[in-house]
């Protein structure tokens, strides 16, 4: 089993005089993309990079050489087929996407890498641009780049405009087939309950706090952000015990902030500002990089149903208390959603083969 991860690197390091090359390269990208975009849009029989033959390049004039012309046409095949499948899962019509200019993917036949010898740890070269362009773009590593030392790094690159994304990829061998199964509910007062009795993180809601009072976009209010971040990874790290766990169970969760009667501004703001998605990844992460399985469920009812007699009201819950109106079993709410999120995959239709140990 292979494992793909991605880290960011600044381009702040760049000079004005490079940075108006790059600036140039990339308006260029996103035009011929748009192109590329509207033909393939045209020809729904053209549908993989292997039809993507020399007289196709080049009907897009440009400046670009049949290289780069040729990462533009890919890009944009790509965006046509997402377009297409999503419209597809969907039912719907599909939409034609557009190249937003924001980002190019380049492949080793534009790019190459190599270890700087200087104040600079990368050198990012790009060759075979056009118009005899070869630009080179500094940049240094940091903890979360090193941190894939020993992972492969792919062959392209995503070039933003203030930033470039590297790609990773580790083979690290199958799942587990033994160890302890988990049943994770996540929440703002106590960050993780598990279905072992466990909770952690309670200085969730404190840190969400101290975002709610920097203003947006401040950079106080970025660093807050980093701190929930790094508080997040940290959690999700050092308190589920990877080492004995084979499968890991969570809430598929989504749009929690949304369609929620009776809700007060400051709990809707506190909502927004929980970025349960970067949690839930994160989570999700963990579970590869352990070789653990990762699953989710319905969320619907998870901390109002009792486990003993699986009595479903909503008075069962108050704030953190649960106590069943019909049996009178009582316990922590988040630690009973835990319990019922294992219940509900392990009894599914999907869960049948994964067994208590």
């Amino acid at each position: 089993m292979k494992i793909k991860r991605s880290s960011k690197t600044t381009l702040k390091f760049l000079t004005i005089k490079k940075r108006k090359i790059l600036d140039g390269i990339m308006d260029e990208y996103s035009r011929v993309a748009g192109l590329f975009i509207d033909y393939f849009w045209e020809h729904p029989e053209i549908h993989n990079n292997s039809q993507l033959t020399v007289e196709i390049y080049s009907l897009v004039e440009t400046w670009f050489t049949a290289r780069m012309a040729q990462c533009a046409a890919r890009e944009a095949l790509g965006m046509v087929n997402g377009a297409n499948q999503k419209a597809k899962q969907g039912n719907t019509e599909p939409v034609k996407p557009n190249h937003s200019g924001r980002k190019m993917i380049l492949s080793s036949q534009i790019i190459k890498i190599e270890e700087g010898n200087n104040s600079f740890d990368l050198w990012l070269i790009l060759s075979s641009v056009g118009n005899k362009i070869k630009l080179y773009i500094p940049l240094k590593k940091h903890r979360h780049f090193n941190f894939f030392s020993d992972f492969k790094m792919a062959n392209s690159v995503v070039v933003h405009r203030n930033y470039v994304q590297f790609s990773f990829e580790k083979e690290i061998g199958s799942k587990k087939t033994s160890g302890s199964l988990t049943g994770i509910d996540v929440g703002i007062n106590n960050l993780l309950a598990t279905s072992n009795g466990d909770l952690f993180g309670s200085d969730i809601k404190q840190l969400i706090n101290t975002i709610k009072r920097k203003q947006q976009n401040s950079k106080a209010y970025v660093r807050a952000k980093k701190t929930l971040s790094y508080y997040l990874h940290k959690t999700v790290k050092d308190q589920i015990d990877w080492n004995n766990s084979r499968l890991v169970v969570v809430e598929k969760l989504h749009q929690l902030k949304y369609g929620k009667e009776g809700r007060s501004r400051g709990f809707r703001k506190t909502l927004s500002n929980w970025n349960y998605r970067e949690l839930l990844n994160i989570i999700q992460m963990r579970s590869e990089e352990n070789r653990v399985v990762f699953r989710s469920v319905n969320p619907y009812k998870t901390s109002q149903t009792c486990p003993v007699c699986a009595h479903a009201e909503r008075g069962n819950r108050v704030n953190e208390k649960f106590r069943c109106l019909k049996c009178g079993y009582s316990g922590h709410a988040d630690i009973i959603g835990a319990s019922n999120i294992l219940t509900r995959f392990t009894t599914g239709r999907y869960g049948a083969g994964f067994q208590t140990v």
